[in-house]
């Protein structure tokens, strides 16, 4: 038979499943202790957050995470954080499965008016991922002759294929 103290009689019940259960008096008068276990606490998280159809969710501005399409993707050592966008309808096949794609390919992608390649290297120029100006942007075919270029070798028939909206290609 488990050891059952005096003091630790259940005074409450959890709000979700009524299981009886020991509070500290100073928990129960600051309203904390309201659940039995994180199981319980989560479906009333789950129901709170996405009301009576979980599997439906709250998707984009009606969720209380939501932070207006922007994420940040936290690199590890001294390397600085890459922000991601929601992306508009039309560049929904460069993004990933959540919809999002990084800011810099989307500025390109935007500037040149198509989708780009998943081989297509987006370039910054003063090797600062947080400066995302169109300025700070080139446009590599490949990351071979991204790479070739940025030691200052010459890379044959590496052509750009970044035509501004409105002009034609060659």
């Amino acid at each position: 038979m488990p050891f059952v103290d005096a003091n630790r009689r259940p005074n409450t019940r959890c709000v979700i499943c009524t299981a009886p259960m020991y509070r500290r008096p100073h928990l129960l008068r600051s309203g904390v202790a309201k659940f039995c276990s994180k199981g319980c606490r989560n479906k009333a998280h789950t129901a709170q957050c996405y009301g009576k159809n979980p599997a439906k969710g709250m998707p984009g501005a009606s969720n209380p995470a939501w932070k207006g399409g922007v994420t940040m993707f936290k690199k590890k050592g001294n390397y600085k954080d890459i922000r991601y966008l929601r992306a508009p309808e039309w560049m929904k096949p460069m993004a990933r499965k959540d919809g999002y794609v990084m800011e810099h390919r989307l500025v390109m992608a935007d500037w040149c008016g198509y989708l780009l390649t998943r081989t297509e290297v987006v370039h910054h120029v003063d090797h600062d991922p947080t400066r995302n100006a169109r300025a700070n942007l080139e446009l590599w075919p490949d990351n071979r002759s991204h790479k070739l270029a940025e030691h200052g070798r010459f890379v044959e028939g590496a052509v750009c294929r970044c035509y501004p909206r409105g002009s034609a290609p060659p």
